[in-house]
């Protein structure tokens, strides 16, 4: 399948739109935090602000709060330029999803635990029961979603019903309508029921997908039932392809990154190395470039190196959404590196 040319909307992204709470100071534990700033955040709605900033045509699917934040949320989606139409607003009383971040050092910044009986530290993340979730398959907005060239699903809202159905309506949809299908696989533990339950619904969407990115440990969240002792990423990616799939990026990290296309061409990114303040929201700006790059027809390689350049740029400051760079900035931090991030 072809990604069609000639539509009004480039990118529409599907998920979660939520609201971060950033410190303003690093290097401290939350009861050192002395104030916060907020921004729009979740995955999906970072990749939809960072598309937009780079400059595609950008809108979203998805549930928001009837209060403040949702009013903030469409208010702060309205100013980039990010079409709203496909935001159903909530009227149950439900609450948008609130994350606050803590950055104690880059490496404990992001979500992650620590041992024994100490306290756990990192993003303190508040999604149960949110509006998001609540979206369902008869609120998917069929008459944007057939206006977009592309779709891009956050595997997050896979993890809870009826946003599961909502994200399985979307990808029917999108078969039906003509428009290329992207999986993030952005797997994170809670919300799902177990580690098959993950599984067999991550293979599910993306036996309906034209395009799936993830890292490492995404992978081995996908194949925990069909190959749970495969550490390959070509093995991964070459399984996904013979399942339809036609393009497979594979994360990782300081590494770079790697595309597998259907036709048997493999594509190398390395990374920038970067002076990084946090770790968190990078992969969503280098899900931007990437898309940015590819609904451009620049090409894979190209792609994926502004992609790495926005990732490094992300990583340079405190918030997500905020740190998604323009296009000058992007591209000029690519051409910086261009050589060092080829093969």
């Amino acid at each position: 399948m072809q990604i069609i040319r000639e539509r009004e909307i480039d990118l529409l992204l599907a998920g979660r739109a939520g609201v971060d709470l950033n410190t303003t100071r690093a290097g401290c534990t939350f009861s050192e935090i002395p104030s916060f700033t907020k921004s729009v955040g979740g995955s999906p709605a970072n990749i939809a602000q960072g598309a937009a900033r780079l400059g595609l045509r950008t809108g979203f699917l998805g549930k928001i709060s009837r209060d403040g934040m949702g009013e903030y949320i469409l208010e702060t989606f309205r100013k980039a330029g990010i079409r709203t139409e496909g935001m159903v607003v909530d009227q149950t009383g439900a609450r948008n999803c609130i994350a606050l971040t803590e950055i104690i050092s880059p490496e404990q910044s992001g979500g992650y635990t620590t041992d024994g009986e100490a306290f756990h530290h990192g993003t303190y993340l508040y999604r149960t029961g949110t509006a998001d979730l609540l979206y369902a398959p008869e609120e998917v907005n069929r008459t944007l979603l057939g206006q977009a060239r592309a779709v891009l699903l956050s595997g997050t809202a896979f993890s809870q019903s009826p946003s599961r159905e909502a994200m399985f309506e979307i990808l029917h949809l999108a078969r039906e309508l003509g428009v290329w299908t992207v999986l993030d696989i952005d797997y994170r533990p809670f919300g799902w029921q177990s580690r098959e339950e993950t599984a067999q619904c991550y293979a599910q969407a993306i036996a309906q997908c034209d395009m799936v990115i993830g890292n490492r440990e995404e992978f081995d969240a996908v194949e925990y039932l069909t190959m749970p002792q495969n550490r390959d990423n070509e093995k991964s990616a070459r399984t996904l392809i013979e399942q339809g799939v036609q393009l497979v990026i594979v994360k990782d990290g300081a590494k770079g990154s790697v595309g597998y296309t259907a036709e048997g061409d493999i594509v190398r990114c390395g990374s920038i190395a970067t002076a990084a303040v946090k770790t968190f929201g990078s992969g969503d700006a280098y899900a931007a470039g990437l898309m940015y790059g590819l609904l451009r027809e620049k090409g894979l390689a190209y792609a994926m190196q502004l992609g790495t350049a926005c990732a490094s740029l992300a990583l340079t400051t405190i918030s997500c959404g905020d740190a998604m760079p323009d296009f000058t900035a992007a591209e000029a931090h690519r051409a910086a590196h261009e050589e060092g991030m080829m093969p």
